[in-house]
């Protein structure tokens, strides 16, 4: 069995729409995939509504969501996985940070026009065709209207923390988001810990904050990574007592480094986040003992 827990879709800042996503983790031999854009279930709502979901995909479906939150009032994401979407508070909430995204939008397009870059913020959301509006939709229209020769170009000069165009959203707290993935049924895992460029002391504070409020698991694998970093991660997740996960964090084809399923394995020492009790037994129900 082959799990990503962790990918993203045009619902998004993916390039793939859910049903192409699909078509690509099914190729690519994964068994259980979630899909976890940023602040939305759109994508996987979408996919509810294919009536043959089933037969055109021999796949273990997975609701999720990757949530922004803060802990310390610094921004972090915690990816929600085995969801209720249909359940109130979630739905509630990811309004929330919709408002949030678009709010951030406007600022961010106002910054813009002040550097000379108009039509910014109609250029993104056109992108973005009612996606979840993101810094990408934001960086791939200045690439189109030639502001820069790269995407990441974007982000280095104008885009990224502390850049011109850098808007700064009070997300809600960690505790909060915890909170609504549990009301939803689901387990809330710090997403790709190695990422944020944290020093070793700062990222033991951020998953003890995390641990705190009821974090059950982190994000042990993020697409190809370093096996020294996999070590580390897992001694963390022993110390706190964090279950494990593992995604490419797909969002183009181009980054074969985070290609679906490219991902290894789990540590044999790893506790999968699919082995907690209340997951276990969602699995055998969907037949996972028969496989």
């Amino acid at each position: 069995m082959i799990f990503d827990l962790h990918t993203h879709s045009t619902a998004s800042d993916g390039h793939l729409s859910p049903e192409q996503l699909l078509d690509r983790a099914v190729n690519n031999g994964v068994s259980h995939l979630a899909l976890t854009d940023h602040d939305t279930m759109a994508g996987f709502e979408q996919l509810q509504n294919v009536a043959d979901l089933k037969s055109r995909w021999p796949i273990h479906l997975v609701p999720g969501v990757e949530i922004s939150a803060s802990i310390d009032q610094q921004p972090y994401h915690i990816v929600g996985l085995w969801l209720d979407p249909a359940t109130p508070v979630l739905k509630d909430f990811l309004a929330q940070q919709r408002t949030l995204r678009e709010q951030r939008g406007e600022m961010m397009g106002l910054k813009l026009e002040r550097l000379g870059m108009m039509g910014a913020l109609a250029g993104a959301k056109k992108i973005a065709a009612g996606a979840s509006l993101s810094r990408p939709h934001f960086a791939q229209y200045l690439l189109e209207q030639g502001h820069c020769d790269k995407l990441q170009q974007a982000y280095k000069r104008w885009l990224g923390k502390g850049k011109p165009a850098d808007v700064k959203i009070n997300w809600p707290t960690a505790s909060e988001a915890v909170s609504v993935i549990h009301a939803a049924g689901g387990l809330a895992v710090f997403a790709h810990p190695d990422k944020y460029g944290l020093t070793k002391t700062r990222l033991r504070n951020t998953l003890a904050a995390f641990k705190a409020v009821g974090g059950d698991g982190l994000e042990l694998i993020s697409g190809h990574q370093d096996g020294r970093v996999t070590d580390y991660l897992l001694r963390l997740s022993h110390k706190f007592e964090l279950a494990c996960s593992m995604g490419s964090d797909f969002h183009t084809p181009e980054q074969h480094w985070s290609d679906v399923g490219c991902h290894k394995a789990l540590p044999a020492t790893a506790l999968p986040v699919w082995e907690l009790p209340q997951i276990e037994s969602r699995l055998a129900l969907e037949g996972l003992g028969e496989e």
